[in-house]
């Protein structure tokens, strides 16, 4: 069950599918790459958003979500990790994290696996990146869990 717009790693067993280092192209053209954790199921699902300067999480910790049926997406930030860019640290004025996080969730919303509602989630650095998303009121933002 591959989607012909994403790189290959198919790690699907257990009933959930995995797509790593999948791209999405900001509105200034940079690359972000995330990884998909997804139902091995026809039809679309809600999607939750993991933004990250950290490092991508490993699958096991979104099981539970995607069992539950969600789409679980979590992305490398601007010039972390597998993304491309230049990170700029929250100690700087503009980031562009906020631009990035209205453009990955409209990203993710718009992909055949993602039934258009989408919520954030994280914690620290993770959690303020939502804060700043959130300013710019993407339309498919339903929810976020954010603590810093």
């Amino acid at each position: 069950m591959a989607d012909s717009n994403e790189p290959s790693g198919d790690t699907g067993s257990l009933g959930i599918i995995t797509k790593l280092d999948v791209p999405a192209t900001m509105r200034d053209g940079v690359t972000l790459r995330a990884d998909v954790v997804r139902p091995e199921a026809d039809g679309a699902f809600p999607g939750l958003l993991v933004r990250t300067p950290y490092g991508k999480f490993r699958q096991e910790e979104f099981d539970r979500f995607v069992r539950a049926g969600y789409v679980v997406v979590v992305q490398d930030s601007r010039g972390r990790y597998a993304s491309d860019g230049d990170f700029v640290p929250f100690t700087v004025e503009d980031t562009g994290d906020a631009e990035d996080g209205y453009d990955s969730v409209e990203w993710l919303a718009a992909q055949p696996y993602c039934n258009g509602r989408v919520g954030t989630m994280g914690y620290s650095y993770n959690g303020w990146m939502q804060w700043q998303l959130a300013r710019l009121r993407p339309p498919h933002l339903l929810a976020m869990c954010a603590c810093t």
